[in-house]
């Protein structure tokens, strides 16, 4: 419980630190800077706000994996992000099954396994991709027959990941 307490106090401080960081952004003075240097900020910005989505699934399907439905106050999953953070159902739903199908698994047994579209996780964690790639990839992986193995799945995955990165 301790290593818990402590890896919690890590998070939530450096998700502090990541809010003063970006306040610190916000408030700079842009008015001088050149082309080259406001592209490079968009640019960082952008990688910054595809990273995003990664921690949050991983916060997201820890906290359903740790929490009942009881303890959060709602009926379903989609209401809890939908009242806490005033999101549609639509919306809530999207985040849901993106946790599923990019963040970590714990196997029932103990150990974790890795996200279901493990290429699209990891090419978004590192900022190559944004959610609009992500909302193709998985939904060009939901079309695929079932007879298609595990192997073919993932080189495809990949592939479609390849192809992601490389229109931008």
């Amino acid at each position: 419980m301790y290593v818990r307490t402590m890896s919690g106090v890590g998070l939530q401080a450096s998700v502090a630190a990541l809010r003063a960081e970006f306040d610190k952004v916000a408030a700079c003075e842009i008015d001088l800077l050149t082309r080259p240097d406001l592209i490079e900020a968009l640019d960082e910005l952008e990688t910054l706000s595809c990273q995003l989505p990664s921690v949050s699934r991983r916060l997201l399907a820890r906290l359903q994996t740790e929490s009942t439905l009881q303890q959060m106050g709602a009926k379903s999953w989609k209401q809890v992000l939908s009242l806490r953070w005033r999101i549609s159902a639509g919306e809530a739903h999207r985040r849901l099954t993106d946790a599923a199908l990019l963040a970590p698994r714990q196997a029932l047994s103990g150990p974790a396994l890795p996200p279901v579209l493990e290429a699209t996780a990891v090419a978004q964690a590192n900022g190559l991709i944004n959610g609009e790639h992500v909302e193709v990839i998985r939904k060009t992986m939901a079309k695929l027959p079932g007879f298609v193995d595990a192997t073919t799945r993932e080189r495809f995955e990949v592939d479609l990941v390849r192809t992601a990165v490389g229109v931008g």
